[in-house]
């Protein structure tokens, strides 16, 4: 008979293999949320280095059992070794891959259930072996092993199928690499062919982040695999008491995750959006969204050595940037330099230090306006002092701003004056466009007129109007999606006249030699004829 202790201590091995497999089911679920994921993966942690320890101690075991057995017991005790031997090259595999190689990440499933299937069948062995030599060969002992070796290992085949059909539906990553991602930033050279059509998100998860910020996942359309760079936006257009409200959001979830995107909402006085969502969304609402757009983003391929500086909820294009970098494990150096007003205004605080363990390359420093007399970290503004102190190398990164107009103006000013080439800076800014500060330099003359040539149309502008306000009001159709110069959605080519923008980043080189303008964002000077 096999002793109560080996059954015990074989029963506990299979339990913790399959402990393993449960808890990276559970971390995969979209609803999953962030800080019950780093739980999870924790717990994961711990119990594959206990089923690591295990293991080493049962094979040494077995080892010892192999001295001096005679030739006639040796191909079963062989034959139990072996399987304990191939879980050894099993388990340092998934271990390299958590911890290592994350692009593939996929694999990780089929590993764990790889050894959770071989682990069972290690424990397994001596027992039903000695069931089945003081069994009869037609016993019903016999038979009951046969059934539940063929259910085990169809119940095994299933789960495999399951997972993956489950994502060829989300448009999860490949077995064989990270997911494929699109050249984003880059636009058609006909800015009328819009690749980025609006698609239909539910909402299926909010995670409270400070006192005024939220967490929104919202699932993507199965039909519609999602893919973007991290740092770029959505543009939402929302339904506010029976009003549509376009308003754009930057992406807080890693790209790497084709079937939910995430975004992050600071609460603001008076605002329409923002309160909506922190006070009044529920879980099942629904918004149509277009994108992503935006060129303030991450290129792998370009950018080696980082440094992303960020205020108040300006972290969040920062935090899928960081995200991006954890999971496909990039071999890129990061900085964050993180400004906040006090302690309980820090977004992601909890994922920052999560991240500054799973990220070999990767510091972060935040600094507080006003903080307490608990706080042991750095404080006050952005200054050069802050950023020399802990940025060794002003010569190779690409610096990434984001957060409220002044202070992205003081960082640049700073980096320039620092000899940091405007080539190597690149900003996200937040906030509508900004609209003419006094409209009385124009009382006394007559509207500008636009001729909108394509729709046979001459209408005049009012002042302070931009030419996509004009165009909506006559019925002139213009795709767009931020609203803010910043996606290049709407660019229109100028035939005649004069046009001022309030920014150009949605432009690119050739955009801006070849006529376009950004109808959002730019006014009539005189009258204009526009290729609309």
């Amino acid at each position: 008979m096999v002793p109560v202790s080996t059954l015990l201590a074989g029963a506990s091995f299979v339990a913790l293999a399959a402990l393993n497999v449960v808890v990276m089911l559970e971390a995969s679920r979209p609803s999953c949320t962030g800080k019950a994921k780093s739980r999870l993966i924790a717990i994961h942690r711990i119990g594959g280095y206990l089923f690591a320890i295990l293991l080493c101690i049962m094979v040494w075991i077995m080892s010892q059992r192999l001295i001096g057995v005679g030739v006639s017991k040796l191909p079963a005790d062989v034959l139990h070794v072996a399987i304990a031997l191939v879980l050894v090259p099993l388990l340092g595999l998934k271990i390299l891959i958590a911890r290592r190689y994350k692009h593939l990440h996929s694999l990780l499933m089929p590993l764990g259930l790889a050894i959770f299937a071989a682990t069972f069948l290690l424990v397994s062995l001596p027992v039903l072996s000695q069931a089945l030599r003081s069994a009869s060969p037609d016993g019903i002992g016999s038979r009951v092993a046969l059934v539940l070796a063929v259910v085990l290992s169809l119940f095994l085949c299933g789960l495999a199928v399951r997972r993956r059909e489950k994502q060829q539906r989300n448009g999860a990553p490949d077995s064989l690499g990270a997911p494929p991602v699109p050249v984003a930033g880059t636009r058609s050279t006909n800015p009328q062919e819009v690749t980025t059509g609006p698609m239909t998100l539910l909402l299926a998860q909010i995670e409270q982040q400070t006192h005024d910020t939220k967490t929104f996942r919202f699932l993507v359309p199965r039909e519609r695999r999602f893919q973007a760079r991290p740092g770029q936006f959505l543009t939402f257009h929302w339904v506010v008491e029976g009003k549509r409200v376009p308003r754009s959001y930057t992406i807080s979830s890693s790209p790497t995750h084709s079937n939910y995107v995430e975004i992050t909402s600071k609460s603001v006085n008076g605002g329409c959006v923002s309160n909506f969502l922190n006070n009044q969304a529920k879980l099942g609402l629904t918004v149509e969204a277009s994108g992503p757009h935006g060129n303030f983003y991450l290129d792998e391929m370009v950018h080696r050595r980082i440094v992303l500086i960020a205020a108040g909820s300006g972290i969040t294009p920062m935090i899928s940037i960081i995200r991006h970098i954890d999971e496909l494990r990039l071999p890129i150096i990061v900085t964050l330099l993180y400004c906040v007003r006090t302690r309980k205004d820090i977004i992601f605080e909890a994922e920052l230090e999560r991240l500054r363990d799973s990220v070999p390359n990767f510091n972060f420093v935040v600094s507080l306006f006003q903080p307490d007399d608990t706080w042991r970290g750095q404080r006050g503004h952005l200054t050069r002092e802050f950023i020399f102190e802990h940025v060794n190398d002003m010569d190779t990164p690409t610096f990434f701003l984001c957060g409220p107009e002044g202070f992205m103006e003081n960082a640049r000013q700073i980096l320039i004056s620092a000899g940091v080439d405007e080539s190597r800076i690149t900003e996200e800014s937040f906030g509508e466009s900004s609209r003419p500060a006094d409209s009385s330099q124009v009382v006394g003359r007559a509207a500008p007129t636009i001729e909108f040539v394509r729709s046979k149309k001459i209408c005049e502008s009012p002042n302070g109007a931009t030419l996509l306000d004009v165009a909506e009001a006559n019925g002139v159709q213009i795709p767009y999606g931020c609203r803010q110069g910043q996606c290049g959605t709407c660019a229109t080519r100028v035939l005649c006249g004069t046009v001022r923008m309030d920014t150009d980043a949605g432009l690119s080189v050739d955009q801006k030699k070849a006529g376009y303008v950004l109808p959002c964002v730019s006014r009539a000077e005189g009258n204009v004829v526009v290729d609309g």
